[in-house]
């Protein structure tokens, strides 16, 4: 019985402190995406700042790949078509905030970052990277031969 009432107390102060001892973990960039959840600012900063670094990197890769030897006027012409139907395609996720004031689940003058912000900034990001696998599958085309 001794045993049992020490093995139990121990169960216990090891489930109680495990979180205190995840809450040192320091979150930047670097890290953020193994920490979402909750959709509140973190999320928020975390999507965008990542969707944003995606964003600097697609550009690079358009110009890489429109800049080779080679390239015909017409595939330049796709290319930037296709990033004009993503960028197009970008503005479409501001519909989560614009349906919760539409439909009045948030107040016009709300003052914080709330979960329709967070759907917003992660379906930004979600094209972002799509559109970056894709690019680097196109230049991948030219550098892999």
């Amino acid at each position: 019985m001794n045993n049992f009432y020490v093995s139990f107390v121990v169960a216990i102060c090891i489930g109680l402190t495990a979180p205190i001892a995840r809450a040192n973990v320091t979150i930047d960039d670097s890290n953020c995406m193994q920490y979402l959840g909750g959709g509140g600012f973190g999320d928020y900063d975390c999507y965008e700042d990542h969707a944003k670094s995606l964003d600097i990197d697609n550009k690079r890769l358009v110009n890489q790949i429109v800049s080779s030897s080679g390239i015909k006027k017409k595939i330049k012409t796709d290319i930037y078509r296709y990033v004009k139907g993503e960028n197009e395609a970008v503005k479409s996720c501001g519909l989560a905030p614009t349906l919760a004031l539409d439909w009045a689940i948030v107040t016009p003058q709300k003052s914080h970052i709330d979960m329709y912000d967070v759907m917003e900034a992660r379906c930004h990001y979600s094209i972002r990277k799509r559109e970056n696998e894709f690019l680097r599958d196109l230049y991948s085309i030219k550098t892999d031969n």
